[in-house]
């Protein structure tokens, strides 16, 4: 599958890094959307957007930055999640969905997962499910540039279009998040899905030769899974108990 995504860019390399994550997502929403019915919203449009909608033959929203609008797989809605801070900024409008997913998202976020999670959990149907994926902040060559004395993180970029990552986390502290939101975690694993050979360098600076980022690419796939540089969470909205709040 991932093959199959590269062949229809080729040369595009931001797709091939992600390739391999793109496949990910689509085979774990084959146990998710079930029919051409189902509700999906892709929270951050980009290629997985198209992608989804593709593979599925499925209407898929989007929430991001830009204005309300009709787009070629379904309506895009405005909100910039750092605003489910407040309650009372939360959209209302947009009804339920089965599916949500946020795909490298939630590290671009200054406001607490708590509070995101917590509005996200307003846009799921009853038993509807979240994935989300995002990068481990102890993966191996984090660790390793903390012991030579290296921030093994990005400084907070100044453009406000195009943050980067404020804050990433371990599994741990997302499986405390979504529990903290009513969110049952289904599963929460340690993946490693990026082909660093085809890493797009935003940031200036030199890479490393291809020869060692491919070397690179490979370990991580041996490496015990806490040391693995991505994680996948699919979280549930439980039925409603008698007493809790909506």
């Amino acid at each position: 599958m991932a093959a199959d995504i590269r062949r229809r860019e080729p040369g595009d390399l931001y797709t091939a890094f992600h390739a391999v994550r793109y496949a990910f997502v689509l085979r774990l929403l084959k146990d998710h959307i079930t029919d051409a019915r189902c509700r999906v919203l892709d929270i951050g449009r980009s290629k997985l957007t198209a992608l989804i909608a593709r593979t599925f033959g499925v209407r898929v929203d989007s929430l991001g930055f830009d204005k309300d609008q009709d787009t070629d797989t379904g309506k895009h809605y405005q909100f910039d999640l750092n605003d489910s801070q407040d309650a009372a900024h939360w959209r209302t409008d947009l009804g339920s969905y089965d599916v949500l997913v946020m795909a490298e998202v939630i590290e671009h976020l200054h406001t607490s997962p708590a509070r995101v999670l917590a509005f996200l959990k307003t846009l799921l149907t009853t038993n509807g499910v979240l994935i989300i994926q995002t990068p481990n902040a102890v993966a191996l060559h984090k660790r390793l540039k903390l012991l030579l004395g290296r921030n093994p993180y990005e400084l907070i970029r100044e453009n406000v279009t195009d943050p980067g990552h404020f804050r990433e986390y371990t599994a741990a502290e997302l499986r405390r998040f979504a529990e903290h939101a009513g969110l049952v975690l289904e599963r929460c694993s340690h993946e490693s899905y990026f082909d660093y050979r085809c890493m797009v360098n935003t940031q200036g600076g030199r890479h490393a030769p291809r020869w060692l980022r491919a070397i690179v690419t490979v370990c991580y796939s041996l490496l015990p899974p806490t040391l693995r540089p991505c994680i996948t969470c699919v979280a549930r909205r439980p039925p409603a108990q008698r007493g809790s709040r909506p």
